[in-house]
């Protein structure tokens, strides 16, 4: 049986469509994306539902959906359910001399939730932990003959496996193991004003192009748990500390060199913790804070990095027969971010909606965030952004156990 009705499929060029609206505005992405000490800008392992209510919701118990931050609270589901979320940023930068204008359209994780006919759900899942995309025009050219630009791209991506257990009515808990996989590569492109062979511009053929190759790997383990009652529910989650192996290769002109080197990099230990209170039956409210143990003793751009967030949802009724706008469930939130990179402050505000597609439990999540991030050590930068996310969860009756006909 599929997880979503043919009613719902009609529904999906209409998403398809915002996505692409939003991709023709001109945006660009953070310059903490080509620090080289870094990842790249940290994407968010929330979904649509969660990042409308302020990016808080660890705690929050929803019976649809897989959740990537908490496995834990899956144990609760009472389906089979899969989800795939889209993001995409709508940025400008205050600094229109040197950088150029790109767009950011990224599918952060696709998720699933497998409920098993024992009391165990098992969760598989992809996502992206970091994300590059960033290009950059010197204004004054080192040589007037040669128009040098450079591009960074690639990111950090995760698979895992994830295996829910709730022993009592009350209490979820969670175990998983995470494989990293990192592709990146940064480009120096060159366009020639004058002949490349002439002898100021020295061996011209080099400069067509030069590119770096970083290929990384690492593992971790993480556990998690949810505690609920009927009027509220706790959780925390955590993951350890990894090493991730590096590989670098360096290419000319599409012709690979000699020059390879390996390193190695840390991610630090997390830790988050939620709580969720409902004032009345179809209403939450939501507090989250996360804090990650960056540190970086050699260049000293790296410091320890912390997230707070608060939201509140108005969930719609789920009866059949109600108006449509009744089932609909409305959110807002708020927080602030101290990001991993050069103690860089992100101030947010999101809003969001969720969207019932038909009887059997499909949903289309929506979340708009309006952030303002600067540097604040030096005020050398400082940039607005907008941020659209649409997750899609698809609900099935996979793994439960057939009911017998009288």
């Amino acid at each position: 049986m599929g997880f979503i009705s043919f009613r719902t499929l009609r529904l999906l060029p209409a998403v398809a469509a915002v996505n692409l609206l939003v991709s023709f505005v001109h945006s660009e992405t953070s310059p903490l994306s080509a620090v080289q000490d870094g990842f790249g800008l940290e994407v968010s392992g929330y979904n649509s539902r969660e990042k409308g209510m302020g990016e808080a919701g660890l705690a929050t118990i929803n019976r649809v959906g897989p959740s990537i931050p908490n496995p834990s609270k899956t144990a609760f589901n009472e389906k089979t359910s899969f989800s795939a979320t889209f993001d995409t940023d709508l940025d400008w930068l205050r600094d229109s001399d040197v950088s150029n204008r790109t767009t950011t359209f990224i599918i952060p994780d696709i998720a699933l939730n497998f409920q098993t006919r024992w009391p165990v759900n098992v969760g598989l899942y992809y996502r992206q932990r970091f994300h590059r995309n960033f290009s950059f025009t010197p204004a004054a050219q080192a040589n007037q003959n040669v128009l040098e630009s450079f591009t960074t791209e690639g990111g950090i991506y995760e698979l895992a496996s994830t295996v829910a257990y709730a022993p009592k009515p009350f209490l979820a808990l969670a175990l998983g193991y995470h494989f990293l996989i990192g592709r990146e590569r940064t480009i120096e492109s060159a366009g020639f004003t004058q002949n490349p062979i002439n002898d100021t511009l020295r061996n011209g053929e080099d400069l067509k192009g030069d590119t770096v190759s970083v290929r990384s790997n690492g593992n971790y383990p993480s556990a998690s748990l949810t505690f609920r009652q009927k009027t509220f529910s706790l959780a925390v989650t955590g993951t350890m500390a990894t090493t991730l192996d590096r590989t670098l290769n360096r290419t000319v002109t599409n012709l690979s060199s000699d020059e390879k080197s390996k390193e190695s990099r840390d991610l630090p230990w997390t830790v988050q913790v939620g709580a969720a209170f409902k004032p009345k039956q179809n209403q939450s409210v939501a507090v989250d804070f996360s804090y990650e143990s960056w540190e970086d003793v050699a260049s000293g751009l790296l410091n320890p990095a912390f997230h707070a967030g608060a939201g509140y949802e108005y969930q719609g009724v789920g009866n059949p027969y109600e108006p449509y706008f009744r089932k609909v469930a409305y959110r807002g939130g708020l927080g602030m971010e101290r990001l991993y990179l050069d103690e860089t402050n992100l101030y947010f505000l999101t809003l969001g909606t969720g969207l019932p597609l038909g009887r059997r439990g499909n949903l289309l999540d929506v979340a708009l965030k309006y952030g303002h991030r600067d540097s604040r050590e030096n005020n050398l930068w400082s940039e607005d952004f907008l941020k659209l996310s649409v997750t899609l969860t698809g609900v099935s009756v996979w793994g439960q156990p057939v009911r017998k006909r009288h």
